[in-house]
């Protein structure tokens, strides 16, 4: 009798538990939840998009405190994907084949590329979701954290319940707009998330994912029965400072390194023709030729020649015996060539000491007797504000910081130019 082949031997599931990854500090303290997936001996971390401080997280049972405030929406988002890896892994064990971790990420991500459908429709968070991950893979980090950031509190206002892109309609743009503001959130925030979904709408039309009846939003101001982005006020707050100011805090004695870096970041900006803090923190000793500073604006692909005046040949000289290494070396030595590699590791050390000099800056702004609380923008701000104040015309202003339109460029000046009307009414 023929004999019957021996079975494969089932492959064991592997051990998914989302735990707070403590190994990592962010810049509020906290640290972020990850899924580790633990399988023959290997181990693998994913991140989940959350973070959370330590005193309120179970290490033991491994779940958010009754005194985190969000509680029952984490419960829920671990429960999520602690469901959906698990759920791949036994896809794969049924099989009958072995088994890797790194083919339980690979089935899970090649689902979420797809937009999953229900009723007929693209459903929303799967259409941000993957538009996300088309970013990710163009190295577009910053379009892509957009996107991730109203995902993220779409998620949130629909209880991580994805619904039909064809039910963002005027009614559904309402209820999101009551609860932003319900939970604080400002216009111009609102104003970003609000955009950011639009632009997701256009392209679910485009790809003919959406049928173009359905676009919610008003294209011109008669619209009335469409949702209008024109009711997010957008004037700014007070951002820019007087020259005078500026002088205050070039004189400020700082006791710190790490002050001082604040500070002169917030003086290279403001002399440096606005440049912004990320193109700072991304300049190379070969950006500084023949007494000019030549750099690409990350922003816009923009080309920037300028020549270094005597405050931004002062901090080089400070910075150059520090950090150059070689004409690749980062001036400021916020990046290293070594450990910040990948676009996703310049992305997060970038807004971990974005947060640390913003903060900083609010000390020296203290101590030189500034009351504007003081950012990397206040100075970019200032030295438009400056130049308007001098008699610039506001178009050499826009090309001078690398702006698109001019609109732009009076969004910067507002301020300047509420000041004005102000003394205007004072003269009554």
């Amino acid at each position: 009798m023929p004999t019957t082949p021996n079975p494969l031997p089932t492959e064991r599931l592997p051990q998914i538990k989302v735990m707070l990854y403590t190994s990592k500090t962010l810049a509020d303290g906290s640290h972020p939840l990850r899924l580790r997936i633990t399988k023959d001996g290997g181990r693998k971390y994913i991140s989940i998009g959350e973070n959370c401080p330590r005193a309120q997280w179970d290490v033991e049972k491994e779940l958010p405190r009754r005194s985190h405030p969000e509680q029952k929406r984490l419960l829920a988002l671990i429960k999520k994907w602690e469901t959906t890896y698990a759920e791949a892994a036994k896809r794969l064990q049924d099989i009958g084949h072995p088994f890797t971790i790194d083919m339980i990420i690979d089935a899970v991500t090649e689902a979420s590329k797809k937009p999953r459908k229900e009723r007929g429709g693209v459903m929303l968070l799967s259409h941000l979701q993957n538009i996300v991950d088309q970013l990710q893979e163009a190295r577009q980090v910053g379009n892509s954290n957009v996107y991730r950031d109203t995902r993220r509190v779409l998620a949130k206002f629909l209880h991580d319940k994805d619904c039909p892109l064809s039910n963002v309609n005027v009614p559904f743009l309402n209820r999101f707009e009551t609860h932003l503001r319900s939970e604080g959130c400002t216009d111009t925030t609102m104003s970003v998330y609000f955009r950011t979904l639009r632009a997701a709408i256009n392209r679910a039309i485009s790809e003919k994912l959406l049928p173009a009846d359905l676009y919610p939003f008003s294209r011109h101001t008669s619209q009335r029965d469409k949702f209008s982005l024109a009711k997010f006020d957008l004037s700014t707050r007070k951002r820019s400072i007087t020259k005078d100011d500026i002088r205050s805090i070039e004189t400020v004695e700082v006791t710190t390194a790490r002050l001082l870096l604040a500070q002169h970041l917030f003086l290279f900006s403001y002399y440096g023709g606005g440049i912004n803090y990320v193109d700072m923190a991304q300049l190379r000793w070969r950006n500084v030729q023949g007494g000019r500073l030549q750099y690409v604006r990350q922003k816009t692909g923009g080309l920037f020649n300028l020549k270094l005046s005597t405050q931004l040949a002062t901090i080089l000289d400070y910075y150059r015996p520090l950090t150059f290494a070689g004409p690749e070396s980062y001036v400021f030595g916020i990046l290293n060539l070594e450990k910040h590699q990948t676009s996703s590791q310049i992305a997060n050390r970038l807004h971990k000491i974005k947060g640390q000099v913003n903060q900083d800056l609010k000390d020296i702004g203290k101590l030189a007797g500034v009351e504007t609380p003081l950012t990397t923008y206040v100075a970019r701000h200032s030295f438009a504000t400056v130049l308007k104040r001098s008699g610039v015309s506001t178009a050499i202003i826009s090309e001078a910081m690398g702006h698109q339109t001019e609109t732009i460029t009076q969004t910067y000046l507002a301020s300047f130019e509420s000041d004005l009307i102000d003394a205007a009414f004072d003269n009554l």
